[in-house]
């Protein structure tokens, strides 16, 4: 989600880069070059490429492919040669695959990038590897302190960034989960949070889509809804003949209905199991990390699909400065 826009003076055209930070945005110049029509287009796929990445940060289980990819980049655009390859993302194990960041991402670093960069002299390509790294750092940070919670430590940081709503493409504004979950956060939740609420939701979200994906994959049948509260609907064989179905809802309290009252914290509460329908009661009240508390609840069935924190890549998560 830092956007890249041009700048002309004189015959010269800058390339910005724009990201949130705590309160207001902040922007520097990334690179200067004398021909506009490259300077546009280099300024549009950078951000295709900041927007896929950050937006698969906290939703996608590609994301450490995508950031694989960007190092990658960033290595050829250090190194002596001129040319930079064609580089290809590799999805296989990965349910993600199909999700737009992924795609965006990949038509990037296949496609676009090395169209626009080989254009550009040594000087200019180091200056926006640099601006790469540096956005990566800022999704590296964001990852290593929002789980635990923590905030970023300083108000410029491009960590801020992470779970807001993409400002320029449109990637996680709509769609179903995990496409338009940037979008269902902000529905449920409002923007009126902290960035550690915000992760909190995060948590509930990445949870009832883990959900559905694990029934589906076990044999049963499941969606997920936004309203009232976000919540994952599981029709679940109680056996093979699959005559009789426990039917489980899977909610996140968002307290849009009385905001000042729930946390983005609170449990997720788990309604059944009973009959198609029947009347269901509590069944239990779990933080979203607590597999073991789903396996009970529900069924061996939820560990078909794994829940885990979300991973650090370690190209980035030492060593390189965040601005």
């Amino acid at each position: 989600m830092t956007s890249y826009s041009v700048l002309a003076s004189g015959r010269r055209f800058s390339v910005l880069a724009t990201w949130p930070g705590m309160y207001t945005d902040h922007t520097r110049k990334v690179t200067t070059l004398d021909d506009s029509d490259v300077a546009g287009d280099l300024a549009a796929y950078l951000t295709h490429l900041s927007e896929g990445a950050w937006d698969a940060a906290p939703w996608l289980d590609t994301y450490p492919v995508i950031e694989a990819g960007i190092a990658e980049l960033i290595s050829h655009l250090r190194g002596p040669d001129d040319t930079i390859p064609q580089i290809s993302l590799s999805g296989t194990g990965y349910r993600h695959v199909s999700q737009w960041s992924f795609s965006d991402v990949t038509d990037m670093l296949h496609s676009c990038l090395p169209d626009v960069l080989p254009l550009l002299s040594r000087a200019q390509r180091l200056t926006v590897a640099d601006e790469l790294a540096a956005d990566a750092a800022g999704r590296a940070e964001a990852l290593q302190v929002l789980p635990f919670p923590q905030e970023p430590g300083v108000s410029a940081s491009r960590a801020w960034q992470i779970l807001d709503v993409t400002r320029v493409l449109g990637n996680g504004r709509s769609g179903p989960l995990p496409d338009g979950a940037a979008g269902w956060l902000n529905r449920a939740w409002g923007r009126g949070r902290s960035v550690a609420e915000r992760w909190a939701a995060r948590n509930r979200l990445a949870r009832i889509e883990q959900l559905v994906a694990a029934c589906r994959r076990s044999g049963g049948r499941a969606g997920a809804e936004p309203h009232p509260d976000p919540c994952a609907h599981i029709e679940m064989p109680r056996d093979a003949s699959g005559t009789e179905i426990d039917v489980f809802c899977v909610v996140a309290p968002s307290g849009r209905r009385h905001c000042r009252e729930t946390s983005p914290f609170g449990p997720m509460v788990i309604t059944g199991p009973g009959r198609s329908g029947s009347k269901s009661d509590v069944v239990a009240a779990l933080q979203p990390g607590d597999d073991e508390g789903f396996v009970k609840a529900l069924g061996v069935w939820t560990l078909s699909v794994p829940w885990s924190p979300v991973r650090v890549p370690t190209t980035f998560a030492e060593g390189v400065p965040c601005t």
